[in-house]
């Protein structure tokens, strides 16, 4: 319990300091915020290094967009750290919600050959056409079910919920979907910040994300009407007014502010940093053990922890 108190004190104090900075506006200016955030979220980074293999050293370490150019490593690193922690167990169901092409699932399928992993996603049609690829490999312990993850329908209770990269509130509902089976362990990394709560506005700052991000979000907005009538990727249940979604960052901030600042995430990871905060609290508060850092989320419930207590990421 008290370990559980002082995560939540240390989500507290960094989501505080950087809800700061977002109010005195010291956004966008990469040297500037690289230094703030190493201020604010400096005791998480260090509780994730301690228990996990060190994330490389990136020019600016918290945003897959702009620190890192392809997002795929850190899901690779991902899969590492789902590996390292499941092996040696047997027979468990792994689920990975909004899969799309099914390609992570697959992956894991392969190296840990003792879970049953099941992709699930609202459209197959991507995961239908990954498989027809020559090279796809699909193993004999992955199974792919359409599914819509804002009202999941997979039976069972799963060992693991992971999450690569779903956008936006796909995340949340993710993280909802684990929380819910009192799944014992959630990795996952975040992705679309700005589309929180059904946004699709972005603050109109002069760079090429921002100019890139306007004319996705530009071709979001036609579909959205079509795309919320059917179900995809949108659901009542993550609307504005449900951010924050943890019971602390309520205490801090509101819905207009946090919707401001995903309105920002494009170029800056200050915000990108408050929205997951927010998130760490959230499963925090569900009782969860909590590893957060640069857009990834380690959770594991007390019982899970104290089985793998021995397993140190640098071992």
């Amino acid at each position: 319990m008290a370990d559980r108190e002082r995560q939540l004190e240390i989500g507290s104090k960094a989501l505080t300091g950087l809800l700061g900075e977002f109010r005195a506006g010291n956004l966008g200016e990469r040297r500037v915020e690289k230094i703030r955030l190493q201020r604010h979220l400096g005791e998480l980074s260090r509780r994730w290094d301690e228990r996990f293999p060190r994330l490389s050293e990136e020019p600016l370490a918290y945003s897959s967009s702009k620190g890192i150019s392809r997002p795929g490593r850190r899901d690779e690193y991902l899969k590492g750290i789902i590996v390292r922690l499941l092996e040696g167990s047997q027979d468990g169901l792994i689920v990975n919600p909004a899969c799309v092409w099914g390609r992570h699932s697959r992956d894991l399928a392969r190296r840990l050959a003792g879970f049953t992993v099941i992709g699930t996603d609202i459209n197959p049609r991507y995961e239908r056409f990954y498989n027809r690829l020559p090279r796809s490999r699909t193993p004999s312990n992955y199974e792919f079910e359409k599914d819509d993850i804002f009202n999941p329908k997979v039976q069972g209770a799963p060992a693991a919920v992971v999450s690569f990269g779903a956008c936006a509130s796909l995340s949340d509902a993710a993280m909802d979907y684990a929380i819910e089976s009192h799944c014992p362990l959630l990795v996952c990394r975040a992705c679309c910040h700005a589309m929180i709560g059904g946004n699709i506005d972005i603050v109109k700052q002069p760079d090429f994300l921002n100019r890139l991000a306007r004319l996705q979000f530009f071709i979001f907005a036609k579909r959205l009407a079509k795309l919320k009538a059917k179900g995809h990727y949108f659901s009542p249940k993550y609307s504005a007014e449900h951010y924050p979604r943890s019971e602390t960052a309520k205490t801090l901030t509101n819905p207009d502010e946090l919707i401001e600042a995903a309105r920002n995430a494009i170029s800056s990871d200050i915000c990108k940093s408050i929205i997951d905060l927010d998130r760490y609290l959230h499963l925090a508060e569900a009782g969860y053990d909590m590893w957060y850092r640069a857009e990834m989320f380690v959770a594991q419930l007390a019982t899970k922890a104290q089985r793998h207590e021995g397993i140190r990421g640098n071992d």
